[in-house]
């Protein structure tokens, strides 16, 4: 995988997260961090688990020293949520521009702790993780939005984000 087909995977990872944003902003805070019987839970532990991940995997690939992740009840509100999301997102994009082909193609170790895993990939195929969790709980949020409160929710193929970006 390139650089620049990299960056453009993340460019649609945003563009597809700002659709289910515009979904969630439909939700008044008490619905937000609500408990459902699924996956992450609330709507808000499932952005908190996606910023949490994605920067935590940022920080893996930089080698750098692995902070806790996320607290779920530090986002009692969409506003503060979205504000994390964004600086994530931020830094996110920061890191991923400045990648090269032969950063692209290095071998990164990698753990996770408490799941007894120890691993080496390159660091595309960590990148290429990174975007497909998104996806993963992107459509999970669509989900709980469209079955516990009704709400009309948006597509987030990256065909369409291609149309529309092209």
């Amino acid at each position: 995988m390139n650089p620049e087909s990299v960056r453009e995977l993340f460019l649609y990872d945003q563009w597809a997260f700002e659709r289910v944003w515009d979904c969630i902003t439909q939700l008044k805070d008490e619905q937000f961090i609500t408990p459902v019987d699924y996956s992450r839970g609330s709507i808000r532990n499932q952005v908190v688990h996606m910023m949490s991940a994605s920067h935590r995997w940022v920080l893996r690939m930089q080698m750098a020293p692995m902070p806790e992740r996320l607290a779920f009840e530090d986002f009692p509100t969409e506003t503060i949520t979205k504000a994390k999301w964004d600086e994530i997102q931020r830094q996110t994009m920061d890191y991923v521009t400045s990648l090269n082909q032969a950063q692209l193609d290095e071998t990164v170790r990698w753990e996770l702790p408490d799941r007894g895993i120890t691993a080496e990939n390159r660091r595309w195929e960590l990148l290429l993780h990174m975007a497909n969790h998104g996806t993963d709980h992107r459509a999970q949020i669509l989900a709980i939005l469209n079955q516990h409160y009704g709400i009309q929710t948006v597509e987030q193929d990256m065909i369409l984000y291609l149309t529309e970006t092209h």
